[in-house]
């Protein structure tokens, strides 16, 4: 992941914007909190914000760990009957 500071974020806005678009990696803004500790906030793309959440949304409803036990105990022949 790539990790910048605010200052270079906010000099190539819109260069960092295209990268996490085009690329679908994340990068991380970093910041200093009172307590010295390193802070900050990542910038992922839409299509990963949205992938992410569908996951959470199938693990939530049980969905994700219903599908994943049918895919452990099925067969070659069930799979091509889909």
């Amino acid at each position: 992941m790539n990790v910048i500071a605010p200052i270079k974020f906010k000099k190539d806005m819109f260069k960092f914007l295209e990268e996490v678009v085009s690329t679908n990696k994340e990068i991380e803004i970093t910041t200093n909190n009172a307590q010295g500790l390193n802070d900050g906030v990542i910038l992922i793309s839409k299509r990963k914000w949205t992938s992410m959440q569908e996951e959470l949304y199938l693990q939530r409803t049980g969905t994700l760990n219903y599908i994943s036990s049918l895919m452990e105990n099925s067969t070659k022949v069930d799979l091509e009957e889909i």
